[in-house]
Order: structure tokens, then sequence, then C-alpha cells
């Protein structure tokens, strides 16, 4: 009920909280997710909706959606967090909505806010709701739902990833508020809250709060010292595997400056050192290999050295061994030969190790010291194969020439 205390309560609330849209019409971001020729709008606007999950960074208009959702269908809505939640929370809710639905024909939405925490058991005990359409659940998670969550919830619903807010539609949400709260802030301090938000509108919103709620009429330089400066963000979770998968592609594609940008990423966000050096030996080995053996070695010792030595020092050596594999001749030939090896072997191709290799005196092996160039023709596989196949670099085209000699 809208009472005097209900708007007072109301009015007390944070700012990120009182300006969360009431219509889908106000609602900001996330165009390929709710623009009106999207299939999530389509839907709402024929009163219908499936299981849903949406996944992105935080202050993106996961919830808001969500309750916009609820509003738009006139559906029950309940919200759980799924740090707190239990199986015992999820059945009072599915046993309440399934009296609803038979008795009043009315469905309810289950948002289930960091769903990614739930485990095994409890993701499967939302399966049968979900399957016979007791509740529509919306989950919402920051991490990605195709590594944390059970394929048979996954088969059940529809993700939707969600994306940092623009600047301009940062904007819009800061220029809403001000309005709101018939306030007004000078144009560099707006630009100011834009940047350090980092397309989250739940922080501009915050930072917007501090200065209006205090009646900040400060310069943009004392602003700065109140609020800090651009906060760096990284996700353990989700950004290490994109971060780190950049970094190596960079060093694949020879592009030794953006390679730079993504460790100096990687370290900023304090990833462990001896992890990222764990990828550098797997980099120089996968994408370097024969065309520069060295690059390996160059790798191992960035290993070694992470070992020994931390931050800030580490940098350094990680940023020379980055370079250095960056710049190096590539060549996957190693990790086409092994490939190639083992899907022969999965296929059904096996062999015995012939007679005279075998760990056995007098089979007959021939001792390759003994001959002119460390070098005779016996059979070592029953079957002649070619697993590696030297790739056109300066060194592998040497070990190209050799083979082929002495294959006659």
């Amino acid at each position: 009920m809208n009472n005097l205390f209900y708007n007072n309560s109301n009015d007390k609330m944070p700012l990120a909280y009182r300006m969360r849209p009431k219509k889908i019409s106000e609602y900001i971001g996330q165009t390929k997710i709710i623009g009106q020729e999207t299939i999530l709008y389509k839907m709402l606007k024929k009163n219908k909706m499936m299981n849903l999950i949406f996944f992105g960074p935080s202050g993106t208009g996961k919830t808001s959606l969500a309750k916009l959702i609820s509003k738009e269908l006139n559906v029950n809505f309940k919200n759980l967090n799924a740090t707190t939640a239990s199986v015992k929370d999820i059945k009072i809710i599915v046993e309440n909505a399934e009296i609803n639905l038979r008795t009043r024909g009315e469905k309810t939405i289950l948002f289930l806010d960091e769903i990614h925490r739930f485990n095994k058991l409890q993701q499967d005990s939302l399966l049968p709701a979900t399957e016979k359409g007791t509740i529509i659940l919306i989950g919402a998670t920051t991490t990605n739902p195709y590594y944390s969550l059970n394929n048979s919830l996954l088969s059940r619903v529809m993700v939707f990833e969600f994306e940092k807010l623009k600047e301009e539609e940062l904007n819009e949400i800061i220029e809403n508020a001000l309005i709101k709260s018939n306030k007004k802030i000078n144009l560099d301090i707006k630009n100011y809250i834009v940047k350090i938000s980092s397309g989250d509108a739940r922080k501009a919103l915050n930072y917007l709060e501090i200065i209006i709620e205090a009646e900040l009429e400060l310069e943009l330089e004392k602003i700065k010292t109140i609020l800090g400066e651009k906060h760096f963000f990284y996700d353990k979770k989700e950004d290490k595997a994109n971060i780190i998968s950049a970094l190596i592609k960079s060093i694949r594609g020879t592009a030794p400056d953006a390679a730079i940008y993504w460790l100096a990423k990687l370290l900023e966000g304090g990833e462990d050192p001896r992890y990222i050096a764990r990828r550098l030996v797997i980099s120089a080995a996968e994408d370097i290999g024969l065309a520069n053996p060295e690059a390996l070695q160059m790798a191992n010792v960035a290993l070694n050295a992470s070992n020994e030595i931390g931050m800030p020092e580490i940098r350094i050596i990680l940023s020379e061994v980055v370079i250095y594999l960056s710049i190096s001749s590539k060549s996957n030939s190693s990790y086409l030969a092994i490939n190639k090896a083992l899907e022969e072997i999965k296929e059904g191709v096996e062999y015995e190790v012939p007679n005279n290799i075998k760990n056995i005196k007098n089979n007959g092996y021939l001792y390759p010291h003994n001959y002119i160039g460390n070098y005779v023709k016996q059979k070592y596989i029953p079957e002649e194969k070619e697993y590696y196949k030297p790739g056109e670099n300066k060194n592998e085209n040497l070990i190209k020439e050799k083979l082929n000699k002495l294959r006659g």
C-alpha cells in the first residue's frame, strides 16, 4: 500500500534501488536482449515466457529485467539468493507455486540470483518444476553458465549474455537520476562518474548519490580525491579465461604489444604469475615448437623464476618471455603430430612393438651409434607412419632435409 509511511521509507532507499525501471520502456541498455525486435520482447508482449539464465557483469540490469518481466506478465515474483537459499526453500516456493497455478491459474517466477553458487544437488532440485512449468526460473550469474551449471539445467533454459553498459547509456541513467532528484552536477563530474563506473549502472548511481546527497559543490579534482581513480575490476573466474586466451592468441599471432597488454591486465588483476608462466610453457611447445626450440627453454626460465620471485619483479621476466615468444618463428607441427597419433589410437589403430626393439636380449636390435652418422635403417613401428610433418620455417626446413635424406 502506498501510504505516507511507505513513501517516506522508499525515499530512504539507496538511489540505485529507487532508480530501478518501473516498466519496459524505462529499461536502458541490453537492446540485443530486450530490444523490440528480440525474441524475449516479442514473447513478453504475447504474455509468454520460458526459463532464462541472465549472465553478465554486475550492474548491467539482470535483476531489474527479471522484475520487469514479472510485472509485465502479472505473475508472482519470488526472489532467492543462491548464497543463502537451500533445497528446502526451493521446495516451499515450488509447492506454493503449484497451489497457485492449480487453484487460481497464477504463474510464479523464481528469480535465483547468483545461481552458479548452487551445487549439483541444489541445481537438480530445480529440474522437475522447470520441466513441468510449475515455475518460470530466471537465474542470474556473473559466471559463465556453460562452466558453472549442469547440462541438465542448461537444456531447460535460454541463456542471455548481458554486456557492460555503454557510456551513453550510463549518461542517460545518471541524467534520469538527476532529474528525479531535482539536482544538477558539473558536466566534467558526470563524465568522470561514467568513466570510473566501468559500465556498471549501480556503481554510477552510488557515486552520484555520494555527491548529490552530501551536496558536494566541489571541482573535479577534489571529487577525484573522494571517489578515487577508475577502479580496475577483474573477475578471477570469468576474466581469467578470456584474458589468458587473448594473451596466448596474441603470442600465436605474433602481436607482442597486444600480448604485453593482456599480460599486464592479468598481473594487475592479481593473477598468480605461476599460472601465467605455466601457460607460456604450453604456448612455447604448442605454437612455436621446433621452429625455435629455445622458446621452450625461455618459457621454463619464466616458470622456474615464478616459483622463486613474486610481484612486482616477476613482471619483468614474464614481459621478456612474452615478447620473445610473440616475435619467435611459429610452428605447431609437434602439436599436430601427437594429436594425430592419439586420434588414430582412439580409432582403433593398434600396433605391437616389433621384436627388434622389445626389451629382450638377442632380439636383433641394431645399435645406431655403431653405424656411420649414428643411423641405421630398421623397423621401429610395424607400418610406416608420418605423424610429424615439419613446418615451413628455417629450423624445420633443415629437419625436413635431414629426414628426407635418411628415408632415402
